[in-house]
């Protein structure tokens, strides 16, 4: 039988060599004049997994995070004037999504390791919107708002197709198009290659004739197999001992002159412009060819050096992504190839310009040497690593130069994320004519629009000097602006000293959302003094204060946020930022990330008790670890907008969908308060029935639905009355400070249904002797099937006395301080949104539980009943 020998059995017997054996192989062919790199990437297998590159890799762990974020969103804008062709546009992108995989591609978990898939059917997102009926004025106004709204949605990366385009028809022959695409699918030089295949694929539908339009050699999915097969432990460990050397020693993070803590900083981010004279810019591009360096290079040393004169440090690196692109398969293939890399140099006063530029060029073709071991990998290696704070960019042409429509005028069109994971991020263009121009975009809550400012007029003066003496040594560089970072660090200091001190500094509201948020929160917890920074759990909020608040903010400012806001925002100005969005749709959804965790671990994934949300499960997750994923299953119905379930097998089956968007396949470990153990325990049963895997099913104060009879009388009444003094006479204690008289009339109450219970048994009772009274206090703790419980007749006044100390017990639990169990009873006097939301779920819930039928579980039950709180525990 004859063998065919292809380029794909060569890679797979080349992949399967020993570590030694490919060593060994490769110095031979390298004697040849060979590389291994020589043999193309070839397609993958159809029936193979696709793994994520490690690009791919490094965005999704980001992503998980914060997934309902648009921080990855990457949309470009474009003004287009001329006879644009709808339709053949909209056929164009439809074309462009089919030909280019990435676009098409979701990415799951499977064995507790993310994979992607490329849908075979897909629908494109593509909207024409026409807004030429409005007035002149009103027509870009309002497309650039609309631009800015889709912008800013975020992708689901298990679900959407990854391209979205939208044009507004502004007039006749005006038009303002919007491309949105995430870096899951993306990098810098696959939006100069996507837009000049756009371009390409307008033409030949346009005329007709799309002979000319080839297809990939390759997919990314197939870059992706060949990159985890082909890059072993052996290739990148020339590269992780580069690195190792490289950033030995290097601090973990710049002190940037910033205002306040990193702890508070939000991903909100603020963006300054600016552009260098013509005459400048060529004077600067002469410098370049003076030194044998690229512009790319002088703006690393001028960036370090700017940061170098910020932070009074000498050990400065700085941030860049490569393109990664060092294959002939992969130059212009559509798809993330980026990889992060830093840039680390060491100034001395004695240093000119021209020898930090000499330190710089070897630094960064070093760098470009050793490009391939991914980032992440290089941070597993190390013990400590530069963060990856500050970020430096130059492109080498604008976005419209890239889309070149026939008969067409484009041009760039600003839409702005307004958000960043970058601390500093300055972005510059230079097209090798013409003036240099570029933005420096940052965290808004870490820097003064101030400072920026002065960190760009030091830029340009620094750029004037050494373009006009490139020996000037860097210690007599004058710059105009001084930023003073003694003062900066100082601030810092102080207030890094005072989060870490229960009595911390004070920091006083500045905006009047700020300032109605404090009265709020002053008035529920009963807190005299709040912070912007004090965080709403730290000050003693749980559920039911949370209610409270949400229900005041509520009225005070017209938003109905789901309580879950309260675990990305528990601080004042954080939750005033929220607040302040009021254009954006805050999302809801059952699944709620608690605590982000260790993607590699399994997560546990918790469900509402009888209060229908998930805060109480804060603490739990902070108490199992900060690398521990904890997720939190909230009530649908709870924002008033959302259908409920009406019954506990469909709430299940709900929840399994919600988990499996996280989780696709087992082992699972779930977990339940209260009514939320029921919801649990038939998770688990329909989860077994799908062939899955439950290593934990924990159940915290579970009962079933007919668990309140299974306790007999006598001790019920004994349990109920030690909670009383355990529980609730310490609570109502605390009242008479403020509230005597609610105090005395709750006792009054109490003493008075007890004393007429009392009188009514003892009359009953004299008719017992000795004897019975004893046998019927032992019989009370036989099976409800025994004859004192089925039989009326049988013992008449122990069953009274039965009944009035079940009404008794009754009594004393609706009146408990576990009041976020019960929001019917102690939100009664509440009508805003979230209140009645709850007690329509708590009436819905009721019937819901009593209809429940729980089968036999096969599984292991883990059972977790409330006792007092050890001491080490808050």
């Amino acid at each position: 039988m004859a063998t065919f020998i292809t380029e794909r059995n060569i890679f797979q017997s080349l992949v399967e060599l020993s570590t030694e054996q490919r060593q060994l192989l490769e110095l031979l062919l390298k004697k040849q004049g060979e590389d291994l790199a020589q043999f193309a990437i070839p397609k993958r297998m159809g029936s193979e997994l696709i793994p994520l590159s490690y690009s791919q890799e490094r965005i999704w762990t980001i992503a998980q995070l914060s997934p309902d974020t648009f921080v990855d969103n990457v949309p470009v804008a474009f003004q287009i004037s001329g006879n644009l062709n709808l339709q053949v546009f909209e056929k164009s992108v439809h074309l462009l999504i089919e030909r280019n995989e990435i676009f098409r591609t979701t990415c799951t978990v499977r064995d507790r390791q993310p994979v992607q898939t490329v849908m075979t059917t897909f629908k494109p997102w593509v909207e024409i919107i026409d807004l030429s009926h409005f007035s002149q004025e009103e027509r870009l106004e309002r497309a650039t708002s609309q631009a800015e709204a889709i912008a800013r949605q975020p992708f689901d990366l298990s679900q959407d197709v990854l391209f979205r385009a939208i044009v507004f028809c502004l007039g006749e022959q005006e038009f303002l198009a919007l491309l949105v695409t995430h870096q899951f699918a993306t990098d810098g030089l696959s939006f100069r290659f996507l837009l000049q295949e756009l371009a390409t694929l307008y033409k030949a539908i346009l005329v007709g004739d799309r002979s000319s339009l080839l297809e990939p050699n390759i997919q990314y999915p197939d870059f992706a197999v060949w990159q985890r097969q082909w890059f072993s432990d052996a290739i990148f460990e020339p590269q992780t001992t580069y690195w190792k050397q490289q950033l030995s020693g290097a601090p973990t993070q710049l002190k940037l002159p910033i205002y306040q803590s990193r702890q508070f900083a939000t991903l909100d981010a603020g963006c300054e412009k600016f552009e260098f004279f013509s005459t400048l810019s060529d004077k600067l591009r002469e410098l370049c060819r003076q030194q044998g360096v690229t512009s790319f290079m002088a703006f690393v040393a001028l960036f370090q050096l700017i940061l170098h004169r910020c932070t009074l440090e000498n050990d400065i690196s700085i941030g860049t992504l490569m393109s990664n692109r060092n294959r002939r398969e992969v130059e212009k293939l559509v798809g993330n190839f980026s990889n992060n890399l830093l840039l680390r140099t060491n100034f001395s006063s004695d240093l000119s310009f021209s020898e930090v530029l000499t330190k710089v060029r070897e630094t960064t073709l070093d760098a470009y040497s050793y490009q391939d071991l991914p980032f992440q990998r290089l941070s597993a290696s190390l013990a400590s690593i530069p963060q990856f704070q500050i970020l430096l960019l130059l492109r080498d042409s604008t976005t419209a130069q890239n889309l070149d429509l026939p008969d067409l005028q484009v041009r760039d069109f600003p839409v702005e994320l307004g958000l960043t994971r970058m601390e500093l991020s300055l972005d510059i263009t230079d097209s090798g004519k013409d003036a240099i121009f570029g933005k420096l975009e940052y965290k808004s809550a870490l820097f003064e629009t101030s400072t920026i400012k002065q960190i760009i007029q030091n830029l340009q003066a620094l750029l004037e000097s050494v373009t006009e003496n490139q020996e000037l040594k860097i210690a007599d560089i004058v710059l105009p602006e001084t930023i003073d970072c003694t003062q900066f660090h100082e601030n810092l200091k102080d207030e890094l000293a005072a989060t870490q001190n229960s009595n911390r500094q004070f920091v006083a509201p500045t905006t009047e959302i700020e300032k109605k948020l404090i009265a709020v929160w002053s008035e529920i917890l009963n807190h005299p003094q709040i912070g912007i920074y004090d965080n709403f759990f730290e000050l003693g909020g749980h559920s039911l204060l949370a209610v409270k608040l949400f229900a005041e903010m509520e009225k005070q400012f017209g938003k109905n946020l789901p309580l879950s806001v309260l675990f990305q925002a528990p601080t004042i100005c954080q939750l005033a930022d929220v607040v302040q969005r009021a254009e954006e749709t805050v999302s809801w959804s059952p699944l709620v990330t608690i605590q982000a965790g260790d993607f590699k671990k399994l997560p546990l994934f918790c469900v509402h008790g009888a209060g229908f949300n998930v805060l109480i499960y804060r603490d739990v997750a902070r108490n199992l670890g900060a690398d521990q994923p904890v997720y939190g299953l909230q009530a649908r119905g709870l924002d008033g907008n959302r259908p409920v379930h009406l019954s506990f097998e469909s709430i299940a089956a709900d929840y399994i969908r919600e988990i499996q968007t996280v989780q696709p396949e087992g082992p699972y470990m779930l977990g339940g308060l209260s009514n939320g153990g029921n919801i649990a325990l038939e998770m688990a049963q329909q989860l077994r029935q799908q062939g899955q895997e439950v290593i934990l099913l924990a159940l915290f104060d579970t009962y079933g639905p007919d668990a309140i009879t299974l306790l007999p009388p006598l001790p019920r009444f004994l349990s109920s009355v030690d909670y009383l003094r355990q529980h609730m006479l310490p609570a109502y204690l605390l009242k008479t400070r403020s509230q005597p008289k609610i105090l005395l009339s709750e006792l009054q109450t109490v003493l008075g249904a007890v004393g007429k219970v009392l009188l009514q048994s003892k009359a009953r009772a004299e008719t017992l002797d000795r004897e019975k009274k004893l046998a019927f206090f032992s019989e009370v703790h036989m099976q409800k099937s025994d004859p004192i419980f089925s039989d009326p007749g049988h013992f008449s006044a122990p069953s009274f006395l039965e009944q009035k100390l079940a009404q008794i017990s009754k009594y004393i639990l609706q009146r408990s301080s576990w009041a976020f169990l019960t929001p019917s009873t102690q939100l009664e006097e509440m009508d805003d949104v979230i209140s009645t939301n709850l007690r329509s779920l708590e009436e819905i819930y009721s019937k819901v539980q009593k209809t429940y039928n729980a089968q036999p579980y096969a599984g292991k039950i883990t059972v977790f009943k409330a006792g007092e709180t050890p001491q080490d525990i808050e």
